[in-house]
């Protein structure tokens, strides 16, 4: 039986396929009741989503998901790697606030490497509206010189072009992981490593167990709150030793489908434990909320 809770979500304000209330009324529709807008981020899609929500008696939760570099050489993996963290509970002005200097250095850093990029010979082109695009990432960077034929996928991309030294400092993502969890806690929010499996560099890298024990450790050194464990694309043996990972280091669990279509609008693959319920109880006592 598909979960009432969805704590994963995306909208056209960042890279989903439907504007929140219409992505509210599919969850709806579907049977989920309390879900959390967690565009990448942005929490621009949380007021129109929690108005849809008030209209019609569900229950909807402030969030957003950052996407937090590898400053540090956490599990031997270089700025170049992101991880990412939901913020649930968060007070919106807030995170506004906080988070706005951040995107707009990033954005800088960004467009100073394309055209560091251009400047050098590299014949390549963004597409119309990128650069103003509140999702523009070293992913679309990566994703043109592909296409120009300077590098075969991402990683040798990455290895051949931006992780040399000419271009690495501009492409240093913000913030760290250690920063993106102060930042939500600051906010008022819970935050929350969502699907602990897979980190980002344009593409997706899996981790293995032992590498998701050991950033465990070091997320829990930094505070971190909870663990996405019931996530969609993630077969029932990989929930059920991520749910016992999280008791191991007291962290709340999480669920969610990672929500860009109308496909993935209910997780339906285990009974979750009482530990969601026990995370929904920590996020309801929020002030923000």
């Amino acid at each position: 039986m598909p979960s009432p809770v969805n704590l994963h979500i995306h909208t056209t304000y960042s890279d989903g396929s439907h504007p929140p209330a219409e992505v509210a009324a599919m969850l709806k529709k579907a049977g989920v009741t309390t879900f959390a807008i967690t565009d990448h981020n942005t929490v621009e899609g949380n007021a129109e989503a929690a108005a849809y929500a008030r209209e019609h008696g569900l229950t909807h939760i402030n969030g957003i998901e950052l996407s937090c570099c590898f400053a540090n050489g956490e599990i031997g993996l270089d700025e170049s790697w992101v991880a990412h963290i939901l913020g649930l509970g968060i007070d919106l002005d807030l995170m506004n606030e906080k988070y706005h200097t951040l995107q707009q250095e990033k954005q800088t850093h960004l467009l100073q490497l394309f055209n560091r990029l251009v400047a050098d010979g590299y014949d390549i082109k963004l597409k119309k509206g990128t650069l103003k695009s509140k999702i523009f990432t070293r992913k679309n960077i990566s994703n043109a010189l592909i296409g120009a034929g300077y590098a075969s996928d991402v990683d040798d991309c990455y290895e051949k072009i931006l992780n040399a030294e000419r271009y690495r400092p501009y492409a240093k993502n913000k913030p760290t992981i250690q920063e993106g969890i102060g930042i939500i806690q600051s906010c008022g929010g819970l935050a929350v490593w969502a699907h602990p499996f897979g980190v980002i560099r344009g593409g997706k890298k899996k981790l293995t167990q032992e590498q998701v024990y050991a950033l465990s450790e070091k997320m829990r050194e930094y505070g971190i709150d909870g663990m996405e464990v019931y996530y969609q694309k993630y077969s029932a043996e990989q929930i059920s030793w991520l749910g016992s990972l999280a008791d191991t280091f007291g962290l709340h669990k999480s669920i969610g489908t990672d929500l860009h279509n109308p496909k993935q609008l209910a997780f339906d693959i285990v009974e979750p434990d009482a530990g969601v319920e026990a995370t929904l109880k920590k996020i309801m006592r929020s002030p923000t909320l």
